[in-house]
């Protein structure tokens, strides 16, 4: 006799749905914590994802390459990296072999701007795993155990100072 599997084949839609069910519901009254960061520290959304791109980032980036991984022209990037140049989150500098190429990395007081909007994301998660069962916590570690060590996901693991 053959066995057959009573499990439910999970669909790429079913997840997604399921995976921006539950973020939205996280997020519902944490999004105040974390826009109230971005007020208080002065940043655009773009402004943000220069910034979360760069501290992730072991190498410089160009300008070019950060406005093609957020989706922006080489001019919105150019004056997003000059406004976090004045305001000492990013070091910029001309490219050795290419002058007209500007070289960006993030500076502490970037990197101390990253933490705190990490601080105030995972305020909120923690918020919502303290809803949750003991059962319901161990179910949820043990489907996230081999998701999260991806290296994609991984460099985000370190928790963001407070």
């Amino acid at each position: 006799m053959q066995a057959t599997s009573s499990r439910k084949q999970v669909t790429v839609d079913d997840l997604a749905l399921d995976l921006y069910a539950v973020n939205c519901g996280i997020h519902r009254g944490a999004n105040s914590a974390f826009m109230e960061a971005i007020v208080e520290l002065d940043l655009s959304l773009t402004q943000c994802k220069v910034l979360n791109i760069l501290e992730y980032e072991s190498e410089e980036q160009s300008v070019k390459e950060l406005a093609e991984q957020i989706g922006i022209s080489l001019a919105a990037a150019s004056r997003t990296v000059e406004i976090l140049h004045q305001r000492a989150f990013v070091h910029r500098r001309e490219d050795v072999e290419d002058r007209r190429m500007k070289r960006v990395r993030i500076t502490d007081a970037g990197r101390a701007a990253t933490r705190r909007l990490g601080a105030a994301k995972l305020e909120a998660l923690r918020d919502f795993v303290g809803t949750l069962s003991d059962n319901e916590r161990e179910k949820l570690s043990a489907g996230l155990a081999s998701v999260v060590t991806r290296p994609e996901i991984a460099a985000y693991r370190e928790e963001p100072v407070r």
